[in-house]
């Protein structure tokens, strides 16, 4: 597991310093705010990294294409270099390991996964991973919701999902954001598994996914009601966040060297 360990300390590194050269901007009415007077410097450094989606039986992917389309944005909103398209992995794969993130997206019910392979996402939380599950239903069934937290209940015993607070890194770890909107604005909050310092796991219940992905036309595929486009932008810039905090944890609360994010971190 040598190459998973080097793997992960190039990932935090590199983010931790991506982010530390572009300072946080105060959200501003409209659209997309104004621009900070560092946006066109010439870039120090080139990080790859990969966002992986968690391939299972049942819907596992009902919003095609959401992570190319953060792939995207992350490509042209920071120094980051993303693969050109994300990776599927199984939670029997040693590719699981190869990043601290996962993206589980699903609608309806959560179909079980078998001791196998929640041992191995305990295995992948406790080493330092985060999963971010994303509810395609956007808050009209919770069916989803309701299993992601009897496996997390499982996988993580005695630990309960529970209410984000607005003042989370989270929401600052790259943007400021007020509420994590998604394809829908149901809720104003997300739910979360908080241990050790650091959210495990991360439950989006607005449709990320569902504001982020494109069809083969190019256009989005589906419409982000109420907001439109404003709401749209600001998902994707709540996604941007969630990457950079599940490398990077509490970089932006303690402005910690990368040094010692890197020497705190336990994945093996």
């Amino acid at each position: 597991m040598v190459r998973t360990r080097r793997s992960l300390l190039a990932g935090a590194a590199g983010l931790c310093a991506a982010a530390a050269t572009r300072p946080l901007r105060a959200q501003e009415p409209g659209l997309f705010g104004p621009l900070g007077g560092d946006e066109f410097r010439e870039p120090t450094a080139v990080l790859t990294v990969d966002l992986p989606q968690l391939q299972y039986p049942g819907k596992w992917n009902p919003r095609p294409g959401a992570m190319r389309e953060l792939a995207v944005e992350l490509r042209l909103r920071t120094r980051l270099e993303p693969v050109r398209e994300p990776s599927v992995v199984t939670a029997d794969s040693r590719k699981l390991f190869d990043t601290p993130f996962l993206y589980v997206a699903g609608e309806g019910q959560l179909p079980a996964l078998g001791s196998a392979a929640e041992t191995a996402l305990g295995r992948f939380l406790d080493l330092g991973g985060m999963i971010l599950f994303d509810a395609a239903d956007g808050g009209t069934d919770l069916g989803f919701e309701r299993d992601v937290a009897a496996l997390l209940g499982r996988i993580l015993p005695g630990a309960a999902l529970t209410r984000v607070a607005s003042d989370h890194v989270l929401y600052r770890s790259f943007y400021l954001v007020d509420t994590p909107l998604g394809r829908t604005n149901t809720f104003d909050h997300v739910l979360g598994i908080h241990e050790e310092g650091r959210l495990k796991a991360l439950l989006v219940r607005n449709d990320l996914g569902g504001a982020l992905a494109r069809g083969e036309g190019g256009l989005f595929t589906w419409p982000c009601t109420p907001g439109g486009a404003e709401q749209r932008e600001w998902a994707f810039r709540f996604a941007v966040n969630i990457l950079l905090y599940a490398t990077c944890t509490d970089y932006k609360a303690d402005r910690a060297h990368v040094e010692t994010l890197l020497r705190n971190r336990r994945w093996r």
